[in-house]
């Protein structure tokens, strides 16, 4: 389709416009501009990226234990994610010789609104920078 725009008006003898001659200052004006602008988008973007950061994954600790005598090994672990804030979650995972089981429980400033075990606030604790 544009072929056939190009060569109808081609045929109708249209003059082509002529390109525009820079000078070098001009040149360099433009090439600026771009930069500036450029420069502009890289600012805002790393301003997104500092909004949000706070509230990523920035800690992780795992700590593995054996929940049942019967079995060999710390096969169980739970497992602490949480943001510079030390908002997240805890999981706990415990394996046994018929399954798993899961629990997942929320972390605010640390601390969780539902109990405890003492592994998951092992985790918490690690996550957090603190030796448990």
């Amino acid at each position: 389709m544009a072929a056939i725009v190009l060569i109808v008006l081609l045929a109708r003898g249209r003059p082509r416009k002529q390109a525009e001659v820079l000078t070098p200052d001009e040149v360099i004006r433009q090439q600026f501009a771009a930069v500036t602008r450029r420069l502009e988008a890289l600012e805002q973007g790393v301003a997104q990226v500092t909004a949000a950061l706070p509230s990523t994954v920035q800690t992780v600790s795992v700590v593995r234990f054996n929940p049942f005598p019967e079995m060999g090994g710390n096969m169980s672990f739970s497992l602490a994610l949480l943001d510079a804030r030390a908002n997240g979650v805890v999981i706990s995972v415990l394996n046994d010789r018929t399954g798993s089981r899961i629990y997942g429980k929320p972390v605010e400033g640390g601390i969780s609104p539902q109990k405890l075990s003492d592994e998951e606030q092992q985790a918490i604790s690690l996550a957090r920078g603190r030796k448990a």
